[in-house]
């Protein structure tokens, strides 16, 4: 199984809990500021605490915090080891999507930035030419699947769920959004 993600220290993480090392159960309010001014220090902690104790999961997004006193570190931590239980033998990539190595009629999921977003890694991220490239990816004989919310013409969707979106603690600011999965149609 092969695993990729442009965003470097997300890839720190994984690689870095595959070879053993295990995430902190607390990070304070100063340690995530620490980190966050300091990343390269210990890359796997870095993409630890930049995803998995921020706002909403986003890069650096802010502290995340509750009135409830909800431990993020620690309930990021359980997630993180039992999703990575079941890839031992994953081999872990930080590239453009377009370098991946795809062996012969591999099964191909990706979740690229959604259109209209921002990403995490600040580039901006052509949906266009993405769609492109997974439909030729589709026509030379793999099966790929794509989670979005709306796709071009030729894809079809296969699964669908509505959640509400929050963009800020207070939760004032929210809205409806589906996460959609889609297949090329043959």
């Amino acid at each position: 199984m092969i695993l990729n993600d442009r965003h470097p220290y997300l890839i720190a993480l994984m690689r870095g809990v595959q070879e053993g090392w295990e995430p902190p159960d607390i990070v304070t309010e100063d340690e995530y500021r620490f980190v966050r001014d300091n990343k390269d220090l210990i890359p796997a902690l870095t993409g630890f605490v930049g995803f998995g104790c921020s706002f909403g999961g986003k890069w650096f997004g802010g502290y995340a915090r509750n009135a409830g006193g909800t431990n993020y570190a620690a309930q990021s931590k359980r997630s993180l080891l039992k999703d990575v239980a079941n890839l031992t033998t994953a081999r872990y990539l930080n590239m453009d999507y377009r370098a991946v190595p795809i062996p012969p009629g591999a099964v191909v999921y990706a979740d690229p930035p959604y259109r209209g977003t921002t990403g995490y890694t600040g580039e901006k991220f052509d949906s266009t030419e993405f769609w492109d490239y997974a439909r030729l990816i589709a026509e030379t004989g793999h099966k790929i699947f794509i989670s979005e919310q709306q796709a071009p013409d030729g894809w079809r969707c296969v699964w669908e769920k509505p959640f509400t979106r929050t963009l800020d603690r207070n939760k004032s600011n929210q809205f409806q959004v589906t996460e959609k999965l889609f297949t090329w149609e043959v």
